[in-house]
């Protein structure tokens, strides 16, 4: 029987997150997959990176900005527009984006249904930043349960009302970012999104120089020797004295006792492996759904200035993919480098229209979109690689407030973490890890 003092579940950020904490304890981590990082993903193609899962953190005030500075990760801020959109013919770029529906080329009562959606939601983002300010002496999980309870009673769809086609897929290739359909949401946590976009100081805008995998490599290399990648766990569960983990490594079952577990999982894999879970815990992870992502990243090869430059992301309606990103403009700041890296993602309805698609015609079918929306993007693409994640991001429905109570309770030994406890992507990953942590932390302080 193997000992240590702590044992995290999960090498995704959540999980990395909560193993820094305790680097200076005697803390394994285990990991099923046979690299770090979770959907957090990125390859290295020289200066450039392809980038698959997750690219934007919170700021240096944020506990991922804090984190990752100290494990050594390079983040800047997003120097391009994080608002633009692509309709019928039209990119609209620059300008406040409550003009956009007058720019645009749509039927009349599209854009007039625009402008109402738009003043009703710009009055609900201005609500929602006075629910999410941060308190003095607040825990993020009490501000997190508050953010959880605002307009928690109804969808998305049906906090915005019904809108004409154009309009509907406006606001549709935007929050399919969540991987859930505006019927799916909480009206709260689509209002939070545009929030979190338009509100740059405070969202979610700062880039890992070299990929987001940069950064969980720079904190698996605070952990050397810590981290065991290919180690499936099986159970974890609560023994006298501390924990008990189950788990297979190079074709051997294995076992490994601690005094406490940090379970950095998505919530279908913890309600499946933590044994013994009290039946409301449990019903609440089952709860919790993900929807799919397929992305699409291409390495560019251009010499020279190109009409995307000024851009960081691009809302794409009526295209195979919902979103494009501009991964390349963070490195944008001095002179042009020749050369580029942009992704893009059909997400939740958008994915399943790609289902029945081998990655060769999902690869073709985004470079044709890509070549119609650049034309300038023609004989200049390098490489393109398409990943798919059947579980891309957890989403809250309504009612979603109703289960935190049941998904933060003690549950003796074992901690949980991981973006599904929260609604603000990486930084509830962190957050979460490093809460978790901390009470493990304070378990192996306690008279054994």
């Amino acid at each position: 029987m193997e000992r240590a003092e702590a044992v995290v579940v999960g090498a995704g950020i959540a999980g990395l997150a909560a193993a820094w904490e305790l680097r200076d304890r005697d803390v394994v981590v285990l990991e099923a997959a046979d690299r770090v990082g979770g959907r957090i993903r990125s390859e290295r193609r020289g200066d450039y990176w392809l980038n698959f899962g997750a690219h934007v953190f919170g700021g240096p005030g944020s506990a991922s900005g804090r984190l990752l500075q100290a494990a050594g990760a390079e983040l800047r801020p997003v120097p391009g527009r994080l608002a633009a959109v692509a309709l019928n013919g039209k990119l609209v770029s620059s300008g406040p984006v409550e003009l956009f529906p007058f720019r645009l080329p749509m039927p009349l009562a599209a854009r007039l249904a625009l402008v109402r959606a738009g003043i009703k939601l710009r009055i609900a983002v201005r609500r929602y930043a006075a629910v999410a300010a941060v308190r003095e002496r607040e825990s993020p999980a009490a501000r997190q349960q508050r953010l959880l309870e605002f307009l928690d009673d109804r969808s998305f769809a049906e906090f915005i009302g019904a809108l004409p086609e154009d309009a509907d897929l406006l606001f549709r290739s935007t929050l399919t970012r969540s991987s859930g359909e505006p019927e799916e949401l909480a009206a709260g946590y689509g209002v939070g999104y545009f929030h979190l976009v338009w509100n740059r100081d405070a969202g979610l805008s700062r880039n890992v120089l070299g990929g987001p995998g940069a950064a969980v490599e720079a904190l698996a290399a605070g952990l050397t020797g810590r981290v065991r990648t290919s180690a499936a766990v099986r159970a974890v569960e609560a023994v006298a004295g501390g924990v008990r983990v189950r788990y297979a490594c190079a074709g051997e079952e294995r076992e490994l006792e601690a005094r406490a577990a940090v379970v950095a999982t998505p919530a279908y894999v913890t309600r499946e492996i933590v044994t013994g879970l009290p039946d409301e815990t449990s019903a609440a992870l089952g709860a919790i759904p993900y929807g799919p992502y397929v992305v699409g990243a291409f390495l560019t090869g251009e010499q020279g200035p190109m009409p995307w430059d000024d851009l960081y992301a691009l809302a794409t309606p009526k295209r195979s993919f919902s979103m494009l990103f501009n991964t390349a403009n963070v490195l944008r700041g001095g002179p042009r480098r020749p050369g580029g890296s942009l992704m893009v993602y059909a997400a939740a309805g958008f994915a399943r229209r790609l289902e029945g698609l081998d990655d060769d015609a999902v690869r073709e079918r985004f470079l044709a979109d890509l070549r119609d929306l650049f034309p300038e993007t023609r004989g200049i693409v390098e490489d393109v690689a398409v990943r798919r994640w059947e579980r891309g991001l957890p989403y809250p429905r309504p009612g979603r407030s109703l289960l935190q109570a049941a998904l933060s309770r003690p549950l003796g030994p074992v901690v949980l973490a991981g973006d599904y406890l929260g609604t603000w992507y990486t930084e509830t990953s962190v957050q979460t890890g490093l809460d978790a942590a901390g009470a493990v932390r304070r378990a192996l302080s306690a008279p054994p």
